[in-house]
């Protein structure tokens, strides 16, 4: 009797196993009538649809070409990443009641701060969204980290959506159109199941209290830029102080705002390249230290390549975290002398090949190196650092680039 039971039970499970699997193979063999298997965008597609994310038309289309709305967007948001329930429900926008379709994915995507709506107290369920809207619906559901700053001709650091692209851009989830991000265009429903197909195969990234290196260059790169932006464009709309104030605190603690940002507002510039912060970009991945010496604390030491107000030097950085969030607390320049970067000849490449960001064509060579002397602007103190000289072969022709290993200055 025992026997017969037990065959019965295997049998009803490879039963069910069958079921299972001719379930996942005909999913899986599921083509849309209107994305050929020569389509730029069939895998992600077909990768999104085998999930269960999405199911395309009943006609058997997809519709690649048409322009994705903001509530889809946030419904296939909330099933991959599977965001909690919001404590009450509540009434935001007008046009997402409580009885409309959207609502949950809409609310839950609000409650993690993803989404904020217009000025109009409306989400716009049914508009299109653009490619910069996508950015930051991306950066902050994924939580990505920003490695490095994006180089779009069309999207200036002022703009408000930089930091997402860049973070975007750093881990690989866009690659922008021939040097630029078109962030005012339309998503199509091709191109957002591609964003969201590479945005799932990087993964949101994991959190706890511990502070990884990962993230403190995140906050060293991304808080200096979002900061620099919000008091720049400040100046441009000719706002006093006092009205500028409340923008910088989701970014600076109140010391910070009222210490040395007020202190330094008057001092900035509209028509040059002159900012409080050093605009970063691959000197994190060279020389970057931290420490944490608390939960809420993070102090970061890093260096700056020739875009201090003194040169290349070195940059310190403390951020604290306030309500939940990690913000700046404080910033210090100093620099180089005695004590200098010491670069490589291999990092002096790289910050030669950083100069030539958009060449699509660009050979390197090193030719010498030379033994140049430097004063140490504290002490006077005489030192001597190498001087690198490369070839360089662009669409432009060839020249000559020399890289200071102190400081990291290239001319």
């Amino acid at each position: 009797m025992k026997n017969t039971l037990r065959v019965l039970l295997w049998t009803a499970f490879a039963l069910a196993l069958s079921l299972v699997f001719a379930d996942f193979n005909e999913a899986s063999a599921k083509e849309f009538k209107d994305v050929s298997k020569k389509h730029p965008n069939y895998t992600a597609i077909q990768e999104i649809q085998k999930a269960g994310y999405i199911n395309g038309y009943p006609d058997g289309t997809f519709r690649p070409g048409e322009p994705v709305s903001r509530q889809h967007v946030a419904s296939l948001l909330d099933q991959v990443l599977k965001f909690p329930q919001p404590p009450t429900d509540k009434l935001v926008f007008a046009d997402v009641p409580k009885n409309h379709m959207y609502y949950k994915p809409v609310m839950k995507l609000y409650n993690k701060g993803i989404i904020s709506g217009g000025l109009d107290k409306k989400f716009n369920p049914n508009a299109s969204i653009t490619r910069i809207q996508m950015a930051k619906m991306l950066d902050l559901a994924f939580e990505f980290h920003m490695k490095e700053p994006a180089q779009f001709e069309d999207l200036s650091f002022l703009h408000w959506g930089y930091v997402h692209a860049s973070a975007l851009y750093s881990n690989g989830v866009t690659k922008g159109d021939h040097g630029k991000f078109l962030p005012n265009q339309s998503v199509t429903r091709a191109h957002y199941a591609e964003f969201l197909y590479r945005a799932m195969k990087v993964g949101k990234t994991p959190s706890g209290s511990v502070v990884s290196k990962e993230k403190a260059v995140d906050l060293t790169m991304r808080l200096p830029i979002v900061i620099e932006g919000i008091r720049i464009q400040g100046k441009i709309d000719n706002q006093s102080y006092s009205q500028l104030r409340s923008k910088q605190l989701p970014y600076a603690t109140q010391a910070f705002v009222d210490g040395l940002l007020k202190e330094d507002y008057p001092s900035v510039c509209t028509h040059c390249d002159s900012f409080l912060f050093p605009g970063l970009t691959i000197e994190p991945s060279m020389r970057f230290d931290y420490t944490q010496p608390d939960a809420n604390t993070l102090h970061v030491h890093t260096v700056s390549f020739s875009n201090l107000l003194i040169g290349g030097g070195f940059v310190d950085y403390v951020f604290k975290k306030e309500s939940g969030s990690w913000k700046m607390d404080n910033f210090s320049g100093a620099a180089v002398g005695k004590k200098n970067f010491e670069l490589t000849r291999q990092e002096a490449e790289r910050v030669v090949k950083l100069n030539y960001p958009n060449s699509s064509k660009v050979r390197i060579s090193y030719v010498s190196q030379t033994k140049e002397t430097g004063e140490d602007p504290v002490t006077k103190e005489k030192y001597s650092f190498t001087q690198y000289k490369f070839s360089v072969d662009s669409e432009n022709g060839r020249e000559t680039v020399r890289v200071n290993s102190d400081d990291g200055y290239a001319y």
